[in-house]
């Protein structure tokens, strides 16, 4: 069975500099309380016997990120590399897939949905598509699945807006890509969406 190498991108949990959009109405503290809990409830669903990959901003911040998450077996800790996130999911697919790696999935840390069921039908899709794209309701997506390293799909993104879904299907589509998509899922970005997932982390 295959079992594709999850790319998890994460930032090291500093009060002040994770979830800011959502500190704005509910405090600093309360923001790195809520992330923390999310990264820890998305680390705690990842699926059994998977490599994982987590890679983590800033890049001195290694010792912290195995502190929190703890170490495993098929899990490394790669620091990201400069540049902006397309560059930088770029990166890390492309050496996943010089690691060996038969497909990847990126992912985030802050969708409180996204479980086995959805990683089970990604390994699934990664088997049939060259791609599977999750699309998050705020026009994002809470992961995407390649079979090989695509560049092109990272290119061009106006990243942390309402587009980054829908431009991502527009570069599948140019490349000739086949692609499948999970069901849509909620991101947790304002304080309406951390009240829906509070009960869940």
């Amino acid at each position: 069975m295959m079992k594709p190498t999850i790319l998890i991108f994460l930032k090291a949990p500093e009060r002040g500099k994770v979830k800011t959009r959502l500190a704005r109405d509910i405090g600093d503290e309360a923001a790195l309380d809520a992330y923390r809990r999310l990264v820890e409830r998305q680390m705690a669903a990842l699926p059994d016997g998977w490599p994982v990959e987590v890679h983590f901003t800033p890049e001195d911040a290694g010792v912290k990120m195995r502190t929190w998450l703890g170490a495993a077996v098929n899990r490394s800790f790669v620091p990201q590399v400069d540049g902006g996130l397309g560059e930088r999911l770029q990166h890390a697919v492309a050496g996943a897939f010089r690691g060996g790696a038969n497909g990847v999935l990126l992912i985030g840390g802050d969708c409180a949905d996204l479980g086995a069921r959805e990683f089970e039908e990604a390994r699934i899709g990664l088997g049939k598509f060259d791609a599977v794209l999750g699309p998050s309701r705020d026009g994002g997506y809470y992961l995407l699945g390649l079979n090989g390293e695509r560049r092109e799909v990272f290119a061009d993104i106006a990243w942390s807006t309402e587009k980054v879904a829908g431009q991502t299907r527009e570069r599948l589509s140019a490349a000739e890509l086949r692609w499948t998509e999970l069901a849509g899922l909620r991101d947790v970005d304002t304080v309406q969406d951390w009240r829906l997932a509070e009960a869940k982390v």
